[in-house]
């Protein structure tokens, strides 16, 4: 996964944090990867300025999920709250689903991505 940034160590700083993961020199100043413990990979880096960029639409998206939870809407609720305190913002309530609940946010810079606290199986 990629995401491309008009600042991409804010925008990774920001995903270490919402996936609990660590920070990497990627290629050049402008390039980071973001490493979590299961091996989970998103590469941050600044386009090239001399191609278009679109900033509008939904081309892609990361979903990031937490273990599942016996209560997912409590739990995915405290980490809404966890990642606007680092500069996310809640698009759409949360929605319960028969598998958990999920809702979309976007991160400092606009960019959508999904968060999914799955039901824990009875």
């Amino acid at each position: 996964m990629a995401i491309a940034s008009k600042n991409p160590r804010r925008i990774s700083e920001f995903y270490v944090f919402a996936i609990d993961g660590e920070l990497f020199t990627g290629l050049n100043e402008d390039h980071f990867l973001v490493v979590n413990c299961n091996g989970m990979t998103i590469q941050v880096y600044k386009p090239s300025e001399k191609l278009f960029w679109s900033t509008r639409g939904r081309t892609s998206a990361l979903c990031l999920k937490q273990d599942p939870s016996s209560h997912p809407l409590f739990s995915l609720n405290q980490w809404v709250e966890s990642l606007t305190s680092k500069g996310a913002n809640l698009v759409s309530e949360p929605t319960i689903e028969s598998f958990g609940v999920e809702a979309w946010m976007t991160d400092p810079e606009g960019n959508y991505f999904l968060i999914l606290v799955p039901k824990t199986k009875s």
